[in-house]
This record gives C-alpha cells, structure tokens and sequence, in this order.
C-alpha cells in the first residue's frame, strides 16, 4: 500500500497539487481548475483516483482531504517545500557549512520559501551589496549578527539607527575588537549610547553566519566549505522566511552578552 500511494502522490503533479490546495481547506471543481490551471477532463479523472484510495472526499460539490489524506498531505508538505528550497540554489547549500544552524531550524529549511541569492559585483567588491543596503534601510527593525568584519559596516548600522531604525547587532569577539580600534571607537561609542541600539558580544560564535532578521526581509550567509571565503547572502521576503531568521537570530542572542563599553575592548585607548 506505500507504494502504490507514494506512486500516485508523488508521479503526478496534478495528484499532488491537488491535495496540497485542499490542504487550505474544501473546494469546488471550479476553484481546483482556477488555480491549478487546468481542464476539467484532465483534473477529474487524478481527482477519482485520490478518491478511490480514500485520500479525498467529496461532500455535495465540494472536495475536501479526508481525515488520511490531511494526515498524508501534512507531513508531505514541508518534505516538498524543504527540496523546493534547497533544489532553487542548490550549488549555494552544498558548498556551504550549515553546521551552525540549529538541527530545529536546519529540519524547517523549507520555511524559508523562494530564496535569492545576492553579492558584490567583483568591480564593487568592498563596497557594501546595494540589495542589502536597500533593504535594510527600509526595516524598521535590523537584528543581525556579524560574523566578520567590514570597514563600512560600523557606520551603516550607525546611520540606520539616527534615522530611527531598531537595531540590534551580535558580534563575536574578535570582530568586537575591530570595532574598538581607533579608526571605528567613535562609531561604537555613539551606537551605544542610542535608546534604539544594542550591542551584543558572542564568545562562541566564531565562524558562525552572517544572519539578518528583519522586519521586512531576512538574509544569511554562509561560509563557504572548503572555497575562498566569500559574501554571497541567500534572502527571502515571505513570512515564513522572516519567522525562521528571527528565531535563528534569537538562538544567538540568547548565547551572548550586552555590552555598553567599547572601550575594554579596544586594541589601544586615545
């Protein structure tokens, strides 16, 4: 019986759009054919066939999953959104180490829905991504963590917080460190002293992603296996995407510490 329903799930498109659209909830023939995009002729006879293995009902002119088919259906759809999400770039996933992201969101990749992936051009290479920048000053709330450093990057989450942004900012301590030197202190201590910032150390978060929670998008980055470290980011905007950055970004804030003084970290003092 597991196999012939694997077959008919998973060796018809139709079949399984089917049960992933009344998965919603109850439709008619009419709403099925509008969405999927497809003739009566062809969606009836995939529709008689979940039918006879009892995986969907029919309640007058309504389909709906049946109490088998909503179990099946529901453990069926993060297994497609999950190879969605890795098959979309799945040259960027195997080159990278997903070792740091928690087994509890790494097993709920597939939330992170469609994904692009953005990066500086090798004529803007130590320039911040212009993808990244646009978005982020559009956020009304900026939670990320930083796992290496970048000369602009004090400055930009300095200038996202004058202009009223909410942002929050974990950095590991080597990377804190450069943040305290002379040429960036000032930046750090005016961070600091803003009611919309705060600044968290992470003692163990060395070769970590580079992770954006925002309100409006949420971004990652990766560090490459065994290749010439890179800044390539994978970002998503839908909902479910957002909810995981968000909770991944939490997982390290809950490991690391507030700071308000830069200057015990400062390689000198002026």
């Amino acid at each position: 019986m597991e196999n012939s329903l694997l077959d008919l799930i998973f060796l018809s498109d139709k079949r399984k759009n089917v049960l992933l659209l009344l998965l919603e909830g109850p439709k008619d023939i009419n709403t099925i054919k509008k969405i999927l995009k497809a003739g009566a002729t062809s969606l009836q006879p995939q529709i008689k066939m979940l039918k006879e293995k009892h995986l969907v009902v029919q309640d007058r002119e309504l389909y709906r999953l049946s109490e088998i088919g909503k179990i099946i259906t529901e453990k069926m759809k993060p297994l497609l959104d999950t190879l969605s999400v890795l098959e979309d770039n799945a040259d960027y996933w195997a080159d990278r180490d997903m070792s740091k992201i928690p087994h509890f969101l790494l097993s709920r990749i597939g939330e992170l829905g469609h994904c692009i992936t953005i990066e500086p051009q090798r004529e803007h290479m130590f320039e911040m991504i212009p993808e990244y920048v646009e978005n982020a000053e559009k956020a009304k709330t900026f939670e990320t963590l930083s796992s290496y450093f970048h000369p602009l990057y004090p400055s930009f989450c300095l200038g996202l917080a004058e202009k009223g942004t909410s942002v929050s900012l974990i950095l590991p301590e080597s990377i804190l460190r450069r943040w305290g030197e002379d040429d960036y202190r000032e930046q750090t201590r005016q961070f600091l002293k803003m009611e919309n910032t705060k600044l968290l150390v992470c003692k163990d978060c060395e070769m970590t992603p580079n992770i954006v929670a925002a309100d409006n998008f949420m971004g990652i980055a990766l560090f490459p296996k065994d290749t010439v470290f890179d800044r390539k980011y994978m970002i998503s905007f839908e909902p479910g995407a957002l909810a995981w950055g968000k909770e991944l970004y939490d997982y390290y804030e809950q490991r690391a510490e507030q700071i308000r003084d830069i200057d015990s970290y400062a390689s000198s003092t002026p």
